[in-house]
């Protein structure tokens, strides 16, 4: 995947006028230095691997943390009350996932939110990422059998880099 930036934007000084009168120059700085960097998360243990990696890299390079965490909402065939008593299981265990990850960045000394987002996941956490402007995506890689995976499809659709954590092998 390549990326494109604009190294000429860290380095545009606009032009002030002083009380004086004289002009003075001022760095202004790059929009990239407060770019978020995108966690997406869930409850597995790959997210996990996601949220320590992702917090290791925004305290390395002095950025806030956003994570986030999709769901992709209940089917309403079987009626309104067992909808209405998945989705509020969903929307709490989206709430459990996102309160542990910012506790990590917190701990971390990280600034980090949380955010839960509705639709297919792969989608939405590039569309989130691109209106957060963020510098990148940090995902966790599960192994998946048949089918696609967010992961893969969060790579395919990228228009920013995607770092993917692994969990570490447990120790023999």
């Amino acid at each position: 995947m390549s990326t494109t930036t604009d190294f000429r934007a860290r380095f545009r000084r606009p032009l002030d006028l002083a009380p004086s009168g004289v002009e003075a120059c001022r760095a202004v700085p790059a929009q990239h230095d407060t770019a978020p960097i995108v966690v997406a998360v869930d409850n597995s243990r790959a997210a996990t691997a996601a949220v320590e990696a992702g917090v290791r890299l925004a305290k390395d390079l002095a950025a806030p943390v956003v994570f986030v965490y999709v769901r992709r909402g209940p089917s309403s065939a079987l009626g309104e009350p067992y909808y209405q008593r998945r989705l509020d299981a969903e929307m709490a265990s989206g709430h459990r996932a996102l309160n542990d990850a910012v506790a990590v960045a917190e701990e971390a000394g990280v600034p980090a939110t949380g955010e839960q987002l509705a639709g297919k996941p792969a989608r939405r956490v590039v569309e989130f990422a691109r209106l957060r402007a963020a510098r990148l995506v940090v995902l966790g890689s599960r192994r998946w059998r048949l089918g696609r995976g967010v992961t893969r499809g969060v790579i395919r659709k990228a228009d920013r880099p995607v770092l993917v954590a692994r969990r570490a092998a447990p120790a023999a």
